[in-house]
């Protein structure tokens, strides 16, 4: 298991992209990095020395023109986030490295940053109806499986997509139109006799869109799919909350360190957080159902993994957490060490939001 912090960032800026007019946007992001836990802090790396890192470096992209600050002719995102990238690998100490950065215009499109690769992420979405029927069930299943979803009415949902290409790539820009205010079970031909799911529509969009790396289908707000097109396999994404009391205090160290360490986190009286854990699952689709994860499975994993956590005082209710302080990076390993024997080899990672500017992500991969 790996685990990554990541902090949230914001600037506003001014940019001029190839052949076009000066502009302005609001950008935020995701800076992750990576390395081994203080056993005695529970930190990968202090949230509060992240932020400086990060609001350091970005004195040199805030309130600025980009083109004149960064010297590129073409400021855009994707050029801005490999900048920024090779700015805080520089600033960032020793025994982390950076993971991942991810940079987005407001509601618009983004880039993202790894080690080896960058790609360009457009966004979309789009409204549509659909019923989640399985042609290889018989009716009674499709009805226990699926319930209210497969009422042959249909059922409907607003639709986000993220789409990963090459940096220098682009959309079909007509390709919303294919699925907005469709019924899809009904008005696409290629979705004829198969299981319209959310998995069916990350699938297709990617052979219409074949540069894509992957496509990540919201269905809602707390239900993703993805197609990885190089390894024909699918991730799915479900969230989850949990509301807890904690108090940063480790046992390893002395009150002074802790006060020092942990400062506001440390005060007498603990605090709390609506925690947000999302399980990320891979799998490949069943023959007999045409989806890649049962999610009334998943469902009931997580119900019993996190209501035990659910209005509780970690600290205090958690045995686990007798002996490791309830930071984000401990808790998140302990839901992945929670979630890994019941989901076993299908368990991607889990990513627990601490507030909307903090998260960690305890994963299986390098």
């Amino acid at each position: 298991m790996k685990i990554t912090t990541l902090r949230r960032f914001e600037f506003s800026a001014s940019r001029q992209l190839s052949n076009g007019k000066l502009h302005g946007n609001n950008f935020y992001g995701w800076a992750g990095v990576r390395g081994d836990i203080d056993p005695h802090t529970g930190m990968l790396i202090n949230i509060v020395t992240l932020k400086k890192i990060v609001n350091q470096v970005l004195d040199r992209y805030d309130h600025r023109n980009l083109n004149n600050s960064l010297g590129l002719i073409d400021a855009n995102t994707v050029a801005v986030s490999q900048m920024l990238w090779e700015d805080l690998q520089l600033h960032l100490p020793p025994e982390v490295r950076l993971k991942s950065l991810e940079l987005a215009e407001m509601d618009e499109d983004a880039a993202l940053v790894e080690h080896d690769k960058s790609y360009r992420i457009v966004r979309g979405a789009f409204s549509a109806a659909h019923r989640t029927h399985a042609p290889k069930l018989n009716s009674e299943e499709n009805r226990r499986r699926y319930g209210i979803c497969n009422n042959p009415t249909g059922h409907g949902h607003n639709y986000r997509v993220e789409i990963a290409l090459p940096p220098e790539a682009d959309i079909d820009s007509q390709l919303w139109k294919t699925f907005d205010h469709r019924n899809l079970s009904l008005d696409l031909p290629e979705f004829a006799n198969i299981n319209v799911v959310t998995e069916t529509i990350a699938n297709y969009i990617a052979h219409l869109e074949p540069l894509s790396y992957w496509v990540r289908v919201w269905e809602t707000p707390d239900f993703y799919a993805e197609y990885l097109t190089g390894d024909d396999l699918y991730r799915l994404g479900r969230r989850y909350r949990f509301h807890a009391a904690h108090r940063l205090n480790s046992p390893h160290i002395s009150p002074e360190e802790n006060n020092l360490i942990y400062g506001k986190c440390n005060r007498p009286d603990p605090h709390g957080h609506t925690y947000i854990a999302l399980v990320n699952v891979e799998g490949r689709l069943d023959h007999m159902t045409e989806t890649a994860y049962d999610l009334a499975c998943l469902d009931q994993v997580a119900q019993e993994i996190l209501s035990p956590l659910d209005y509780t005082y970690l600290d205090r209710d958690i045995a686990y957490f007798a002996d490791h302080p309830t930071t984000g990076e401990n808790i998140a390993a302990f839901l992945y060490d929670q979630f890994q024997p019941q989901l076993g080899g299908s368990l991607a990672s889990v990513q627990l939001w601490e507030t909307a500017n903090n998260q960690f992500i305890a994963s299986r991969d390098a």
